[in-house]
C-alpha cells in the first residue's frame, strides 16, 4: 500500500558513482563503506537508515547509482564524498519484504508509478531504496525489510 510522506530537508553525504556489476570494487557496499570512515572522521552521527537511488544498467551494463547516509549535521566533502542537504519534499513509499536480490522490487516501483499516475503526482528522480535491515546482519534471505521512497509533486 502507498503511503504519503512529508519528508524535512535532511543532511546527508552521499558517493555518486558508476556501479560495474562485474568489479567487486564497485558498488553500493563499497561507497557505503568510505561514506562510513569519512562520516567517522568527521564524527557525524548516523540519523536514519542508509539509501541508494539507482537508475537502469546502460548498454555495458553499468548502473548511475548514489549511496546516501543521513546524518546529524552538514559534513565536509572528502574525496568521492559530498556533504549536502536533501531539500525537504513531499513523497510517497511502500514498505515490503524481500531478499537481497530484490525479486519483489520492479513490482514495487511499477505498483508506485500506477500509484502515483493515478493520483496524478510527479515522480521527481529516482526511487530511494531504503534498507531498514542490514543484508550483512540479517541473513534470512526473504526477510529484509525495504521501503522504497519516491520523492513526488502535485
Amino acid at each position: 500500500m502507498m503511503v504519503r510522506r512529508s519528508l524535512l530537508a535532511q543532511p546527508v553525504l552521499c558517493i555518486r558513482a558508476v556501479w560495474d556489476s562485474s568489479d567487486p570494487d564497485s558498488g553500493a557496499g563499497v561507497d557505503l563503506e568510505e561514506i562510513r570512515r569519512v562520516r567517522e572522521a568527521q564524527q557525524l552521527e548516523q540519523a536514519g537508515a542508509p539509501y541508494i537511488c539507482v537508475g537502469e544498467p546502460d548498454e555495458a551494463g553499468l548502473v548511475h547509482g548514489e549511496s546516501v547516509v543521513p546524518v546529524d549535521r552538514l559534513g565536509t566533502p572528502r574525496g568521492r564524498v559530498e556533504a549536502l542537504v536533501q531539500p525537504a519534499t513531499e513523497a510517497v513509499s511502500v514498505v515490503y519484504r524481500d531478499n537481497i536480490h530484490l525479486t519483489a522490487g520492479q513490482a514495487v516501483v511499477q505498483h508506485l508509478i500506477q500509484q502515483t499516475d493515478e493520483a496524478g503526482l510527479i515522480r521527481v528522480g529516482l526511487p530511494r531504496w531504503i534498507y531498514h535491515t542490514n543484508p550483512t546482519w540479517n541473513l534470512l534471505p526473504d526477510d529484509h525489510l525495504i521501503e522504497v521512497l519516491w520523492p513526488v509533486k502535485s
